[in-house]
């Protein structure tokens, strides 16, 4: 698969360019784009996102490392896009068209156009004509959105899915960025749109906007009381989505703060301060560091043993036996039930066979009165076989607000809650002696600080206090925030079942509820399964990423990159021990080059790479590394988008072999602040360039 055709109409600086691509074989799989800084390379790229994806592409432009304006949005974009020539002429349309090769012979060509007033506003209109080509002769065009026909579920089947786009079509250098590890949010947004998540939540949006019109149909009954909770249930899931917000506003916060820790730690060491016992004072502030996570674990199982089990154990032992017992009883009864309504239908099939059979025949025929009699006899036996409950069974329903499997849940949890005196004992005492432990290192450190001559070694001591100070507050924040967060959840937990409960007595009703009802129901199951997704592709795509990353590394340090199920990432030593990542603008391009190469391995689409600025502020050596990576698998295509200084003469000479195209971007002031480019085929730069 690859891309054979771009042809940019009134976009940008292209008055008019077509650019040709040819199949990646013989090893050529490379296609280089030069052009100096403000020629159009990045303009390939939009295009290319435009063109495909429409106004989905912004959201993506951006996950890419391209600059968009998130606050103005499309129409902005689309009306700054507009040639400026074709702007100042007149000319109301731009059109950018790709055409994709699947195998030599079927091709797929896209054509989107937009429409714009004399004034150069867009109005609001444009359409994506999509044909299918077999051995260059176009079928009948196929418009996007007509006739239920949608390009984005084409581009699903034979393309890239746009949720997965920026791992195949992205800028090098400013991607870079999401190597910072602070930026862990991307790194999830890799594995959702990895995983197929966005889809997930697009279909429960939808189911979500179904029962709001489903919920227009049906009669109103008693619906004010359910308005009452929902309505609180609704403002308690807001501060519930506003603390956690604040919980991760506050986690950022403490990560950056560790690292400031980290450097003015280093700061100190090289100051050389307190004749040699600053690296003494370095290993006491880390371990105590250390005990204060100790310590906060050690307070977070005092709090869940209060909370969480303590509670239960001051219901009386007779009254925890008879509550056990029956949620038993009514387990079994709830299974009692569905036999019969499982076996139900079959009861009338019996009675329809049993009096309309075919033979033999009942001679004399049965009369009306003996028909009657026939079937209540029936109905007498098929009762029999279910009344009354089998022993064990519940007399009577009592805790009707559990459903579901939440009663065997409810009775595995009252399993779960032994609680001695021991356990919160030695609780306590190891609170108290971490806390003992943390008060002797503060002396410690106390004493060994040296004495600051020029007032540096002070100003830099001063700095790690306030930080550690800072910690801590947000340390102790943050188990306030944990406590608040547990109590708001089970709040919501308990507001959510009420109002289940009481919607499912409307529901019951009609059929239009029971639609509704199937329909948050596959929701709920929807938020189950994300979370779970996670898991599935983070060894892989770690396995991934550490394969990349040693191909183009030329420091041979890491032996394993470990992805956490939150999106951090942790570079691993061969002694297995947390390293460092080098923060020089090269490495992190590495970093970051991996990540996107690794999500693009896992996710299995064989489709062609389109990187701008391909090599940004490298080293030599990374630059092999990361040419070879590009040239390494010859069946892929890979348009790289290059100025000058990045693949320059010698290194284009280098990968000469794998080349098999190129273009040359030149660029002409026509007047009025408006730039021509064009495209010179099969040129590059040429030795010396500056």
């Amino acid at each position: 698969m690859w891309i054979s055709r771009i042809e940019l109409t009134n976009f940008k600086s292209y008055a008019h360019q077509v650019f040709e691509f040819p199949e990646p074989i013989d090893g050529r799989n490379i296609v280089l784009v030069g052009g100096l800084n403000g020629y159009g390379k990045t303009s390939i790229l939009e295009a290319l996102y435009l063109c495909l994806y429409g106004k989905d592409a912004l959201i993506h432009l951006a996950r890419a490392g391209l600059k968009t304006d998130e606050v103005r949005g499309y129409p902005t974009f689309l009306e700054r896009a507009l040639n400026g020539e074709a702007k100042r002429d007149g000319r109301d349309t731009m059109t950018v068209r790709v055409t994709i090769h699947r195998t030599r012979t079927k091709a797929v060509d896209i054509a989107r156009k937009w429409f714009f007033r004399s004034n150069g506003s867009w109005s609001a209109d444009e359409e994506a004509i999509v044909r299918n080509v077999v051995r260059d002769i176009p079928d009948a065009p196929r418009r996007d959105g007509k006739g239920g026909f949608h390009l984005s579920d084409l581009l699903d089947e034979i393309f890239v899915p746009a949720h997965v786009a920026p791992f195949f079509f992205f800028d090098g250098e400013e991607v870079k960025k999401l190597a910072d590890q602070s930026r862990v949010e991307q790194v999830k947004q890799g594995l959702e749109g990895l995983l197929g998540v966005v889809l997930l939540r697009e279909l429960a949006d939808r189911l979500k906007a179904f029962e709001q019109s489903k919920r227009g149909e049906v009669t109103n009954v008693d619906e004010e009381k359910l308005q009452q909770v929902l309505t609180a249930l609704t403002e308690n899931e807001a501060n519930l989505a506003t603390l956690r917000q604040a919980t991760d506003s506050s986690d950022s916060e403490t990560a950056k703060l560790r690292v400031q820790r980290e450097a003015l730690i280093e700061r100190i060491t090289s100051a050389g301060g307190g004749g040699g016992d600053i690296a003494t004072v370095k290993d006491l502030v880390e371990e105590r560091e250390q005990l204060r996570n100790k310590r906060k674990e050690c307070l977070r199982k005092i709090e869940e043993v209060l909370a969480g089990r303590l509670p239960f154990h001051l219901v009386s032992r007779d009254l925890m036996s008879v509550f056990k017992k029956q949620l038993e009883s009514e387990i079994r009864l709830v299974e009692h039930e569905a036999e019969k309504n499982a076996l139900t239908p079959r009861k009338a099939r019996f009675e329809e066979a049993f009096l309309n059979g075919d033979g033999p025949a009942i001679s004399p025929a049965l009369t009306e009165a003996q028909v009657l009699s026939v079937k209540a006899r029936i109905e007498s036996a098929w009762a029999s076989l279910f009344y009354p409950p089998p022993e064990g069974c519940a007399r009577e329903v009592i805790h009707d607000y559990l459903h579901g499997t939440a009663r065997t849940e409810a009775l595995s949890f009252l399993r779960s809650i032994p609680l001695g005196q021991e356990e919160v004992q030695e609780l306590l005492t190891e609170q108290s002696s971490l806390n003992q432990r943390i008060e002797d290192l503060g002396r410690k450190i106390s004493r060994l600080e040296g004495i600051d001559r020029d007032g540096t070694l002070a100003g830099l001591k001063a700095d790690l206090d306030r930080v550690q100070s800072r910690l801590d507050e947000l340390a102790e924040a943050g188990r306030a925030a944990d406590r608040k967060l547990t109590s708001l959840e089970a709040t919501v937990a308990s507001q959510r079942s009420e109002y289940e409960r009481e919607r499912r007595k409307l529901d019951a009703s009609s059929p239009a509820r029971a639609q509704i009802q199937r329909s948050e129901r596959v929701r709920n199951v929807i938020d189950d399964v994300i979370p779970a997704l996670f898991p599935l592709k983070v060894k892989q795509l770690a396995s991934a990423m550490t394969q990349v990353y040693k191909s183009l590394a030329h420091k041979d340090l890491v032996a394993k990159i470990d992805i956490k199920n939150d999106g951090t990432t942790v570079i691993l030593g061969k002694t297995g021990k947390e390293i460092a990542v080098d923060r020089s603008a090269g490495e992190n391009q590495i970093f970051a080059t991996a990540l996107i190469a690794g999500l693009a391995k896992v996710s299995g689409v064989r489709a062609p790479m389109v990187v701008d600025t391909p090599l940004g502020r490298l080293d030599s050596k990374h630059r092999q590394n990361i040419l070879a990576f590009w040239t390494g698998d010859k069946a892929r295509q890979v348009i790289l988008l290059s100025q000058d200084e990045e693949i320059d003469y010698s290194f284009y000479k280098h990968i000469q072999d794998s080349v098999g195209k190129t273009y040359l971007l030149e660029h002409v002031d026509v007047g009025d602040g408006i730039g021509r480019t064009t495209a010179r085929e099969d040129a590059y730069f040429g030795r010396g360039r500056r």
